[in-house]
């Protein structure tokens, strides 16, 4: 207050930064208690620094912002000069509400895309859900930051979206596909991926929409690429989609128990799937569980003898 009264601003940065830093503290440990209380392990909880960076810019700019406007106020320049520190702060305003406005948009066409999905596809109902939040378990296992723990959300929900364009009687169908049927079936990634490649905030997530269905062997489609040329963001997605088809049921199976599935990715790990992604899916449901809306809890299937279909 002295520095302040005294229109020192170096004098009042010292104590100004402490306060940022500790209402951004406080706020962090608050959302970490939340976590807790949700469910989420104390340990990933707290460990989890995306929000505390994410608070200590805005509110050291707003902070700095008031700060200056206290210092203005009381020197020589007086009130005007004080309010003139508003107009900044009233750009950055709109500014943040139009980013903010445009991603609403975004995620309600997001929205609309998967529920299309799944009224084409009555049988994967929820699907893109579920993988989405499978996708999220194991980013985050993994260590990703919130941000791109997010993006990789968004390519989990979406990967399944190029079905649209894929006749609703092959997805529908009961028993095999012909060799024609699964080549159709397997146009749906590019598809896919034409329809979001224009949704520039994706990122990462166009890429796993397009190669969710490649193979570390070099045997999936579409293009056939092997190991790390596959994007890393297409190889969590693609151990995520297998997880909740193989734990749900099709119109040509029944769904397996949440152990059994995890036995049949790690069966196929370095070979279909990403081994880091397949022990960061273990690990994350160990501590979480996994609650999908369609599960068998006994009578396991056998496992296949071939490579999941994906």
């Amino acid at each position: 207050r002295d520095a302040v009264a005294g229109a020192d601003l170096p004098g009042a940065l010292v104590p100004a930064g402490a306060a940022v830093l500790a209402f951004c503290l406080v706020l962090a440990v608050l959302d970490a208690g939340i976590r807790t209380l949700t469910g989420t392990s104390p340990r990933v909880a707290l460990g989890r620094p995306g929000l505390l960076t994410r608070s200590l810019g805005p509110v050291a700019v707003h902070g700095l912002a008031g700060l200056m406007m206290a210092v203005l106020w009381l020197s020589p320049y007086g009130p005007v000069a004080a309010l003139l520190v508003l107009l900044p702060m009233c750009v950055a305003w709109w500014a943040f509400a139009q980013y903010h406005r445009e991603r609403a948009a975004h995620q309600a066409t997001i929205r609309a895309l998967v529920q299309a999905v799944d009224i084409k596809d009555g049988y994967t109902r929820g699907h893109s859900e579920r993988v989405g939040r499978a996708t999220m378990m194991i980013a985050r296992e993994l260590g990703m930051d919130d941000e791109r723990v997010e993006t990789l959300r968004f390519a989990g929900i979406l990967h399944d979206v190029g079905k649209l364009g894929v006749p609703t009687r092959l997805l529908r169908k009961e028993g095999a596909l012909t060799p024609e049927e699964r080549r159709v079936i397997e146009l749906h990634p590019e598809y896919g991926h034409e329809m979001v490649r224009g949704i520039r905030f994706l990122g990462e997530a166009r890429a796993a929409v397009l190669h969710h269905h490649e193979r570390l062997d070099g045997s999936g489609y579409p293009y056939g690429l092997v190991g790390d040329r596959i994007p890393e963001s297409a190889r969590v997605v693609a151990v995520a989609d297998a997880f909740d088809a193989m734990t749900s049921t099709r119109s040509y199976r029944r769904a397996r128990p949440v152990a059994a599935a995890l036995a049949e990715l790690q069966r196929c790990a370095g070979r279909q799937f990403d081994p880091r992604m397949v022990g960061a899916l273990v690990r994350a449901l160990a501590r979480h569980g996994w609650h999908p809306s369609v599960t068998a809890d006994s009578h396991p299937v056998p496992p296949a003898a071939t490579p999941l279909p994906g």
